[in-house]
């Protein structure tokens, strides 16, 4: 049985995932924040709608780990993230934020990560640079969401390495990226030793136990 967890609440219906968040409301299955310490087995799930729950934490990099730890090899983690080009997404609050591309996750890639890179390792399975990002109010938005708009995302969208180019050199002339869209697969080497990923001990294991029929 395939195991997704839901912390966006967009997640489409047919993907039947268990809806989390961090306050108790109709439809979540699990209250608990998107970030370190989430009350999931090691290698216990196979697809993660993440959103943007985590755009704006100070603890990115934590929360990018623990989510791996969960992740069973090949799952795949969904995340909308405030692109550091744009002085709109990461001035929107006062607060100090990681300043984050689709580069950043090269970091975590086997083939381009440090050797003194934390255990998490992921590959890009799809990417999109996003002019505008979701706002409550669009009004003002006009020309950021309009065809000049489409028409830069689709030539900044057309391969990676158009990605690459508008992110270094032409995102400044556009006034940046607000946001970007990435789908991280998830990579893990195999276990040395046998050991029952599966289970969750103690107290953890009350909470890891969806109350959801995935029939």
């Amino acid at each position: 049985m395939m195991v997704r967890l839901d912390f966006s609440g967009r997640a489409k219906k047919a993907a039947r995932a268990i809806r989390v968040a961090g306050a108790a409301e109709p439809g979540v299955s699990f209250v608990a924040e998107a970030g370190p310490r989430l009350p999931f087995a090691d290698e216990s799930i196979d697809e993660i709608f993440v959103g943007r729950a985590i755009a704006y934490r100070d603890d990115i990099g934590q929360t990018i780990g623990e989510l791996w730890r969960i992740s069973k090899p090949g799952a795949l983690i969904h995340l909308t993230l405030p692109h550091a080009s744009s002085t709109i997404a990461m001035s929107r609050d006062p607060h100090p934020r990681p300043m984050l591309t689709l580069q950043t996750f090269n970091y975590y890639d086997p083939r381009t990560k440090p050797a003194d890179a934390p255990e998490a390792a992921f590959t890009v399975e799809r990417a999109r640079l996003r002019v505008a990002g979701q706002r409550g109010d669009d009004s003002g938005l006009a020309l950021a969401r309009g065809p000049f708009a489409q028409f830069v995302e689709k030539l900044a969208n057309s391969s990676r390495g158009s990605q690459y180019r508008f992110e270094r050199w032409f995102a400044a002339l556009i006034g940046g990226f607000e946001e970007f869209d990435v789908v991280l697969s998830v990579v893990k080497q195999p276990r040395r030793f046998s050991t029952n990923a599966s289970a969750v001990s103690g107290s953890a294991a009350s909470r890891a136990t969806p109350k959801v029929d995935l029939s």
